[in-house]
């Protein structure tokens, strides 16, 4: 690549992504509309300018992110649009929407999924210049392996802890279940794109991050803990004031009778 073009893929991408992390934080840091706006409209700038990067820098592998964000951009909107209309209706004391839309957000989480899944087992997988998108395996395994992951410790915190909470540990079952078998056949069948012998991979490599990530945030929160025992150990204790004498009340009383309603007649 020439010097012209790192300077296309920076402006085009490496900015675009710059100004998709800053509009995020201001629209949600921001107490101001205006600057709230403004944040919205620099991270859908960018937004659009990684989407369109498969066109504006086809030469840059940087690309294939773009195409891939771009293949994820439905269902995921979806996604999130059908959770939101799960999360805020139905019996709830914070309750902002309808119970028709309870249901209708089951059906658009259940199209999203479905999307994804074709994504996989059809052929609708993400394909960039005649190849599988190395961004979509990835993100297709960690989604499966995340997701396996917290609905097992949702399942058992529901179940030990929860009081009367059957229907849900039935739900959350059900979901463990679907992903453990969508895990298990992406092991061992070939999909019309996607080969069992890649998933495989992709599993490994995305499990081994995960587990870094976990072990790592257990060790981070173990030295935390073990610098605060230690500083609270070696902290020296406050010194500890004995009771107040009579003479001591009565001082105080007397400075604060005239200041309080009532003057000194009953303290």
């Amino acid at each position: 690549m020439n010097m012209e073009s790192d300077l296309q893929v920076f402006a085009l991408f490496w900015m675009a992504g710059a100004l998709v992390m800053l509009g995020g934080l201001l629209s949600l840091l921001s107490k101001s509309s205006k600057v709230t706006r403004a944040g919205k409209f620099m991270a859908l700038v960018g937004g659009f300018s990684i989407i369109i990067s498969p066109w504006t820098i086809p030469s840059s592998p940087s690309s294939a992110f773009g195409h891939f964000f771009g293949s994820i951009l439905g269902p995921t909107a979806l996604l999130t649009l059908g959770m939101y209309n799960i999360a805020f209706s139905g019996n709830m004391s914070v309750e902002r929407l309808s119970k028709t839309e309870r249901r209708n957000g089951f059906i658009m989480v259940f199209l999203a999924l479905l999307w994804f899944e074709g994504m996989h087992w059809w052929q609708f997988t993400p394909t960039y210049q005649g190849e599988i998108n190395p961004y979509w395996l990835i993100f297709w395994a960690t989604l499966l392996l995340v997701s396996s992951g917290f609905t097992t410790s949702a399942f058992v915190m529901v179940r030990g802890l929860g009081d009367q909470r059957d229907r849900e540990q039935r739900l959350l079952l059900v979901v463990q279940v679907m992903l453990f078998l969508l895990v298990f056949l992406g092991l061992q069948v070939d999909g019309p794109n996607v080969l069992a012998s890649d998933f495989v991979n992709e599993i490994w490599l995305v499990g081994a991050d995960v587990f870094g990530m976990v072990v790592g945030g257990g060790l981070a929160i173990l030295m935390f803990t073990f610098v605060i025992f230690i500083y609270e150990s070696q902290s020296i204790e406050p010194q500890v004031l004995h009771p107040p004498t009579e003479e001591e009340l009565k001082q105080a009383v007397s400075i604060l009778s005239p200041h309080v309603s009532g003057g000194a007649e009953d303290e």
